[in-house]
């Protein structure tokens, strides 16, 4: 099966709370596909084997056949947004759920049986809250079974899966740039000279291009990630240093000792000054 072949057919879309969950203490396995949209959630669940923790905005997809048991911890406005789909259109007579069954209960020639592509093929775990208003309106269009229903909540659920494929190859194939790029930020962060630019060009993107996946993998930007790295060399300087504000301003790579202060106090909540005035105790 090719990406490009992906068309979800749904037979089930809800939102469920704690309370379906609460008492549930053996292992499910899904006959068809699922997809769980997690909000106020804490926890984790197993699948497959596999341990994936849970949190706000987590997404999870789990293929056929998937055995997988929740452990959630009870919060205030835990809600889960369930889906249950084939990925092709192929199985559409069978309309109604086919729901879960348990290790003793399933039985294995009622799941529809088709290729599936390796990206879809196992469970994915992963935190992308951007989802939610597709995902919210891909069951409204479903539950209200207005004209054209199934083709525009389809439409949704593939743009959703196609997201959710996108953002987990980022997460293995930048994690290590990711980590490499922090590395060099923390050799280097005294330089004065050091910039995005500077920065990309030593791993070959273009600034704007490592910026967005520094962003996406981290939640900072490159250049945060540059201006925290020199506020906490600075804050080492200020409890472990008899050097002036100036002298750890020069050595902490900014490019001047009015911006070191704002930056740093923009981070901090106080001045370098009052900073090394409440921590510094011990006499140089």
């Amino acid at each position: 099966m090719k990406l490009s072949d992906l068309n979800p057919h749904i037979r089930y879309a809800s939102r469920l709370y704690y309370s379906v969950f609460e008492n549930k203490k053996q292992f499910s396995i899904c006959y068809d596909c699922r997809l769980f949209f997690l909000e106020n959630a804490k926890g984790y669940v197993v699948a497959n084997g596999e341990k994936y923790d849970i949190s706000n905005g987590s997404v999870l997809y789990f293929p056929p056949l998937t055995k997988y048991r929740f452990h959630f911890t009870k919060t205030k406005d835990f809600s889960i947004t369930v889906l249950d789909f084939d990925l092709i259109n192929d199985f559409s007579y069978i309309e109604n759920s086919l729901n879960t069954a348990t290790e003793d209960a399933f039985v294995s020639d009622k799941a529809p049986v088709y290729p599936i592509n390796e990206a879809l093929a196992k469970p994915i775990a992963k935190e992308l809250i951007k989802i939610k208003p597709s995902l919210r309106q891909c069951c409204e269009y479903f539950l209200l079974k207005n004209e054209l229903y199934r083709e525009s909540s389809s439409a949704l659920l593939k743009l959703c899966l196609l997201e959710l494929i996108r953002n987990s190859s980022k997460k293995s194939s930048y994690s290590e740039l990711c980590k490499n790029v922090s590395d060099y930020i923390y050799n280097n962060y005294a330089n004065r000279e050091l910039t995005n630019t500077a920065i990309a060009e030593a791993f070959g993107y273009h600034p704007y291009h490592l910026n967005q996946v520094m962003k996406e993998a981290t939640g900072k930007s490159l250049h945060r990630h540059l201006t925290d790295t020199r506020i906490n060399g600075a804050k080492n300087y200020l409890l472990t240093t008899p050097y002036s504000i100036e002298e750890i301003s020069w050595k902490s790579g900014f490019s001047s000792t009015s911006y070191f202060i704002k930056a740093f106090k923009d981070s901090v909540g106080m001045t370098p000054k009052k900073y090394r005035q409440a921590y510094f105790y011990t006499e140089l």
